[in-house]
């Protein structure tokens, strides 16, 4: 359990806050680019850490990132016209190019000198990776992105979706550090598959109570978690968590890879975005149409929108016929499963209700992480992640140990895991 002062630090993350002043040093995925209007196209809204803003692209292509509200009299941009290499707001036509600078004023004389002391607040913007990213510390602080695998691959090795979630961010990312859940919330009634390694599969049915090895990193942590599958031997899994709202679980043997982002729209609702990706080669269209489907790695969407089909104001369509005969929790979906358990808890749910088990190790690991952190960043210590993008180029994995063997012990495991300690070349 934690207290109401420290589960405030967890999940307020406004201007101010100290989880949102650690955020605020850290790069901010915020929609996929996909999402990014065309040049001149009307601007788009898009909410992060609580700061309402409009994305647009200018005549040239570029990306702007600016507050919603004009500086003029506070009117919202998201009706302005795009046009002629910036935004116009249609209240006074007040103009504002993609860094905020006021470009035309026409309500004031020709050589009023006011055009050059207003600007709109705006935020640094960069594309990489499929994904928009936006920077909502102070601009001479950017540090560079972070060297995910996936930043720098042709466009087809990867897919990226984004869809909203209505609870805290963190207590959406807690559940992939929850791997006890998966034997139960993500299994079928009476029923299994002969592919070990998958959610319903021999390996997650038989032991339901897996142990753990928690492993600190420089940027985050490696929750391990171990499943006995037979007398002599332990199924380990290595989910990653790097700062300070990205996961990794690792992909069943031959499967595209993935992050998620669990990106605070405002304290009480989320972005999670997902990419998947090949290292090695394109994307298959078989994988890109269930993806778009909304399979176990994404989740399904109203299309043309980021509102999920199953969500809680449908009771996530569950079927009771379902949940007696075939699927143990009768919803369709991993994705859809994992919200359905965080958003009925509360939008913020209340931790100094909970009752913890030898289950918890990794959530409880991963919350004293980030709130450490945060306290940390409110007093002055800036955290290396920023700093150190290496640090985000690992992966999740997986492998079969022998019974007793530690499993930062395995080579397999941690040369594929641990970062490369060589830092990326600026």
């Amino acid at each position: 359990m934690l207290t109401q002062e420290k589960n405030d630090i967890l999940t307020r993350t406004g201007r101010g806050t100290p989880m949102g002043k650690l955020m605020r040093t850290f790069w901010t995925p915020a929609m996929t680019e996909a999402e990014i209007p065309a040049a001149d196209e009307p601007p788009v809204r898009l909410e992060l850490l609580g700061e309402k803003l409009v994305v647009f692209r200018d005549t040239d292509g570029r990306v702007g990132v600016l507050d919603q509200h004009c500086p003029h009299r506070g009117a919202s941009l998201f009706f302005g016209r795009n046009e002629e290499g910036g935004i116009r707001c249609v209240y006074h036509g007040w103009k504002f190019g993609v860094d905020g600078k006021c470009l035309d004023m026409p309500t004031e004389a020709a050589d009023s000198p006011m055009r050059c002391k207003v600007s709109a607040l705006a935020y640094p913007a960069r594309v990489a990776g499929g994904v928009l990213w936006v920077y909502l510390g102070e601009p001479d602080t950017a540090p560079p992105l972070p060297d995910f695998e996936f930043i720098g691959l042709p466009a087809d090795h990867i897919y990226a979706s984004r869809w909203e979630q209505d609870c805290n961010y963190a207590q959406a990312m807690e559940g992939e550090f929850d791997s006890a859940h998966v034997g139960f919330l993500h299994s079928l009634v009476n029923k299994t598959t002969d592919d070990d390694r998958a959610l319903t599969g021999r390996f997650f049915r038989d032991d339901k109570a897996p142990s753990w090895k928690i492993v600190p990193t420089p940027s985050g942590l490696m929750a391990c978690n171990g499943r006995r599958v037979e007398q002599d031997k332990r199924y380990w899994r290595l989910n990653q968590f790097l700062m300070p709202f990205y996961s990794m679980i690792p992909p069943h043997p031959n499967d595209a890879r993935l992050v998620r982002m669990w990106v605070p729209m405002n304290d009480e609702r989320c972005w999670v975005l997902c990419v998947t990706f090949r290292p090695d080669r394109a994307l298959g269209d078989t994988e890109l149409a269930g993806w778009r489907n909304g399979d176990s790695a994404h989740r399904k969407v109203i299309p043309g929108t980021t509102v999920p089909t199953e969500r809680l104001d449908n009771d996530y369509l569950i079927d009771r016929t379902l949940q007696q005969t075939v699927s143990f929790t009768g919803i369709a979906g991993v994705r859809a499963q994992d919200a359905m358990v965080c958003e009925t808890a509360g939008a913020i749910a209340d931790r100094s209700r909970e009752h913890l088990g030898t289950s918890d190790r990794a959530v409880v690991a991963l919350r004293r992480m980030l709130i450490d952190a945060a306290v940390a960043c409110a007093e002055g210590q800036r955290p290396p992640g920023p700093d150190m993008p290496h640090l985000y180029r690992v992966r999740a994995t997986q492998t079969v140990l022998p019974e007793g063997m530690d499993p930062t012990e395995s080579d397999e495991l941690m040369n594929t895991a641990r970062p490369d300690p060589t830092p990326t070349a600026a």
